[in-house]
């Protein structure tokens, strides 16, 4: 005996967010035998079936349907408070090494002024004693003044150099590289004029304010937000099982059939057999001359379902210690906000200090030197106030600088860090980070820019120059 059979079929399943699904199928088969039992040889057969169901219970809604892609959505966006929070903390790295930057090289100045003074004070002195209107010994201590003065301008140096490292290493790619070695660092900004009084608001407002933009408080928020699908569709799964289905199905039979020995008279008259094909097949199929028709509700309920039942209880679980974490959250942000706000208040505070320090140790310097000059003091107090002058100067310009970083840190407590300083990380949280590089001082591709015009004015000993601006006013 032999066979022949072929088929084509197709079929289309959708699901949808409700719990509703569904599936249509069209089949096809035509075949052949030579075995004489079959009524049809070749024979087209097809059917088309459609079936519908809806979830009533477990799986029933979009919260069940759309867990996972509920919580993916909630992951995306705590990562982008993620990148954020790292964006502002680096940018806060920067700045606060930026301006140590600054008092570093402020503390060259100071060194040098007070290297300037004692130089004044042991030339003064090395002519009196040339005169011998003062007794040699006295320039000794003018000269001990002016060593301790140039070891102090060393040590200086010796902070810029490291300060200058630092900031390197957070803003260059390879802070390694053999270009980058003999770069200096220029800051192009100063702490000489205050940031404005950011501060001067109620506690409450900013805690308000920060509540609602620090990453880390949203971060936490998200994460309940998460939590809460996670309860809610674990919860969903403890239901029974209640499908309501339904089913519509048509057929289609055609084909050439068998001539029996008394359907064939003697010629000429002609045969009875039949003959159709798909043509026939699928009209019976689509005028729906055969169809069914089924309906079905299945309930189905889970004894002791232990699985589902622990997914909801670590679920809950998990929602509450969150919301713990929450308020612990809040409560930190709202205790460095109050720092913040302090530290800024009392470094105002500190530097007019400083500032009424300084002026008064320089006029008590100037009345000093006055009565040195006509024999009514003497070298000590002259050095004395020399060094009292030159610690009021140096804490000033600290007192100047932890001004500006604390305004500095209080952007970042507040959150106002990407605001202050015009920075948007929008490609970055799109994927589509653009490759051209906005710092000062290098090309479009990233590298250091060097301007031929004024390479060729400098010394090839020179050491190249990056100016950079920390704009924490």
């Amino acid at each position: 005996m032999n066979t022949h059979t072929t088929t084509g079929d197709i079929a289309y399943t959708q699901g949808f967010h409700t719990g509703t699904s569904f599936s249509a199928t069209f089949d096809n088969v035509r075949g052949s035998s030579s075995s004489p039992s079959n009524f049809f040889s070749p024979f087209v057969q097809s059917n088309f079936v459609f079936v519908a169901s809806q979830q009533l219970l477990n799986g029933f809604g979009l919260l069940a349907n759309e867990h996972f892609i509920r919580i993916a959505k909630v992951n995306k966006s705590i990562a982008d408070q993620s990148l954020m929070q790292q964006v502002i903390t680096s940018i806060t790295a920067v700045g606060n090494a930026y301006w140590e930057l600054v008092f570093a090289r402020g503390s060259v100045d100071v060194a040098r002024e007070e290297i300037a003074l004692a130089e004044k004070t042991y030339s003064d002195n090395k002519k009196q004693v040339d005169v011998g209107t003062l007794a040699p010994l006295e320039i000794v201590q003018a000269e001990a003044q002016l060593a301790t003065a140039q070891q102090a301008l060393i040590v200086a140096q010796t902070t810029v150099l490291q300060d200058q490292l630092t900031l390197m290493n957070l803003i260059a790619k390879n802070p390694n590289a053999p270009i980058l070695r003999t770069v200096e660092i220029i800051p192009t900004d100063t702490a000489d004029v205050a940031p404005p009084e950011v501060e001067k608001l109620p506690l409450d407002d900013l805690i308000r304010e920060a509540t609602t933009k620090r990453p880390d408080v949203l971060q936490a928020g998200l994460q309940i937000r998460g939590d809460d699908i996670n309860v809610r569709a674990t919860k969903n799964a403890l239901l029974p099982v209640l499908t309501l289905s339904g089913e519509y199905a048509t057929e289609g039979l055609a084909g050439n059939n068998r001539p029996v020995a008394s359907c064939i008279p003697t010629p000429p008259a002609t045969t009875c057999q039949i003959l159709s094909g798909l043509g026939t097949s699928l009209n019976q199929e689509f005028t729906g001359a055969y169809p069914e028709y089924n309906a079905a509700i299945n309930f189905t309920i889970p004894i002791r379902n232990r699985a589902a039942q622990a997914n909801n209880v670590i679920a809950t679980l998990t929602a509450r210690s969150d919301e713990a974490n929450y308020q612990q959250i809040v409560n930190n942000a709202a205790i460095d906000v109050h720092n913040a706000q302090i530290t800024l208040e009392q470094a105002r505070i500190t530097l007019a200090a400083a500032i009424k320090t300084r002026d008064l140790d320089q006029q008590t310097l100037d009345a000093e030197q006055k009565k040195y000059q006509v024999g009514a003091s003497t070298l000590f107090n002259i050095v004395s106030d020399q060094n009292t002058l030159a610690a009021a100067e140096s804490a000033e310009v600290r007192a100047r600088v932890n001004l500006v970083e604390g305004k500095v840190n209080f952007d970042r407590a507040m959150a106002r860090t990407l605001d202050v300083y015009n920075i948007t990380i929008a490609d970055a949280k799109s994927g589509h980070a653009a490759k051209d590089t906005l710092i000062p001082g290098t090309s479009a591709t990233g590298q250091l820019f060097v301007d031929p015009v004024r390479q060729t004015d400098v010394p090839p000993s020179a050491s190249n120059h990056i100016s950079g601006a920390g704009n924490g006013q």
